[in-house]
């Protein structure tokens, strides 16, 4: 499981850093789990899996190494699924109950509840669909679903759902989709 998912992340790694060609040799793995766009994710990864198997302080061990190395706050109780690409992490806060596949989330963002949540409700915290972007400094708060292949501006607060094949920006978020097909 934690290979399989390692290695979707770096293959789309690779695929967006445009460096055709790609072929996993250990020591271009090696390599690339001390880059700063992998070893995060590596943690994360890792932190979920111990998460799930039961191993007591692991998950909270590595949730602290990228908080502490990377800027980066995110619980192992988040599902993420493959693909996930952070260009940059620092002041990142993931807080999301679900994060779906070929997500990319840039540097500065909140997923979270509204309110202090420290039992980790699904029903307050943001459920986001596969192959969305997630622009700087936006945050998603609240109990909301973000549809699959949804753009979200940078500096966006999005606090109600937003539908499928939809772009927002804004405070709060609005849709710009109608605006671009008609101008």
């Amino acid at each position: 499981m934690l290979k399989q998912l390692l290695y979707t992340d770096l293959e789309r790694q690779f695929e967006l850093e445009n460096l055709p060609g790609w072929k996993a040799t250990p020591l271009r793995l090696l390599k690339r789990l001390l880059h700063p766009r992998f070893l995060p994710l590596f943690l994360l990864r890792s932190a979920r899996v111990a998460y799930l198997r039961h191993i007591p302080a692991v998950p909270a061990l590595l949730t602290y190494l990228n908080i502490v190395l990377f800027g980066l706050e995110i619980s192992p109780k988040c599902d993420i699924g493959p693909g996930l690409f952070l260009p940059h992490t620092y002041g990142t806060v993931l807080g999301a109950w679900r994060i779906g596949e070929n997500v990319t989330i840039f540097q500065g963002v909140t997923l979270g509840a509204k309110s202090v949540d420290m039992g980790f409700n699904s029903g307050l915290r943001p459920d986001i669909g596969d192959h969305v972007v997630i622009g700087a400094g936006a945050k998603i708060l609240g109990g909301i679903r973000i549809g699959d292949r949804v753009t979200i501006g940078a500096n966006a607060v999005v606090l109600a759902d937003v539908p499928p094949y939809d772009t927002v920006v804004g405070i709060p978020a609005r849709s710009i989709k109608k605006e671009i097909f008609t101008n």
